[in-house]
């Protein structure tokens, strides 16, 4: 820069005066281009789609088969049992996955301390968290089995005698036959829903475990001098210093609750006869699956999911916001 630019500033070029301001721009700028061409654009395309009644189809000339129908797929949605059996399932999803806050913060409690051996089970509670859905899903579809998993055996344990034929084949004589979990209609989800629990909760203690480390010891130890200990201690001094935490927790819990996918994929297919189904495979099932190719049916239905989604996004952005504004 010359003498004259550094006794006149205004001279200097436009991008050296507002390179601090342009630097953070030029490194979301790609991250923006990806978010808006693969998520923000693909929205829009579905809600414009719930609209048309379309099998995927083209023409020879390449024009679309798709037809309009205006709010009739909506209209739909509002008669079919299927739905509402899956917008329950996602409601009882939200409120039995909440139940993961708690457990992760009591398992983090129980973590945060100094004994001998506690890194060996730190490792054993963080490993749900780094195994793959597909995994799990397939590891409680094991243990559920009547058969050979761990349901099937606790029960012939208990309400089982083994006897020996002529043939020297051991058998079981039950006084009840052994629950088929993932069969029954009335506790299916149930059981897949414990299924998503187990990782769910590990995340949630990872959350809290980092912020039991950012816990100001000097409040603690006022807190102590004060008579506060145990319950009392965690309620006015800990959980209080937790809110960014917990905050996290429920945003993460809430959407994958609502965006569970993968276990019903894994473990029923939404069966027994739909009754696990949520929002999100009534959705593929209808639209991408070979039973289905109704892809406007479908994009309501990802619509309604989006939107009961963006309520709760929406929510805790603002609470968000409010923290930030009250904490300046």
């Amino acid at each position: 820069m010359s003498v004259m630019d550094e006794t006149h500033p205004e001279n200097a070029g436009w991008l050296k005066r507002n390179k601090l301001a342009i630097a953070p721009w030029i490194f979301l700028i790609p991250a923006l281009g990806f978010f808006a061409v693969y998520v923000v654009l693909p929205i829009f395309e579905s809600i414009w789609l719930s609209f048309y009644e379309w099998n995927g189809l083209y023409r020879p000339d390449g024009t679309s088969t798709a037809t309009w129908v205006g709010f009739d797929n909506y209209a739909k949605l509002w008669g079919d049992p299927k739905f509402w059996i899956s917008l329950k399932n996602n409601v009882l999803w939200l409120v039995l996955f909440m139940l993961a806050v708690p457990a992760g913060l009591l398992i983090a409690l129980f973590l945060n301390q100094t004994v001998i051996g506690m890194r060996l089970y730190k490792s054993l509670f963080f490993f749900p968290f780094v195994i793959s859905q597909v995994v799990v899903g397939l590891i409680f579809g094991w243990f559920y089995n009547p058969d050979f998993g761990v349901v099937g055996s606790v029960w012939k344990a208990l309400f089982c005698e083994e006897t020996v034929n002529i043939l020297g084949n051991a058998t079981f004589r039950c006084t009840r036959s052994a629950p088929d979990i993932l069969s029954s209609p009335e506790f299916a989800t149930y059981g897949i829903i414990a299924a998503g629990l187990w990782p769910q909760i590990a995340y949630c203690m990872i959350l809290y475990l980092t912020g039991l480390n950012n816990v100001a010891a000097d409040q603690v130890e006022a807190g102590r001098l004060d008579g506060a200990k145990g319950w009392r201690m965690l309620w006015y001094v800990v959980l209080p210093q937790l809110r960014p935490a917990t905050f996290i927790a429920v945003v993460v819990t809430v959407i994958g609750a609502l965006r569970s996918f993968d276990m019903i994929a894994i473990m029923t297919q939404g069966g027994p006869f739909g009754s696990t189904n949520v929002l999100a495979y009534y959705m593929y099932e209808t639209a991408i699956s070979e039973y289905g190719e109704r892809y406007g049916y479908g994009s309501a239905i990802a619509t309604v999911l989006f939107l009961i989604m963006l309520v709760y996004i929406s929510y805790f952005l603002w609470r968000m916001y409010q923290d930030e504004k009250g904490g300046r």
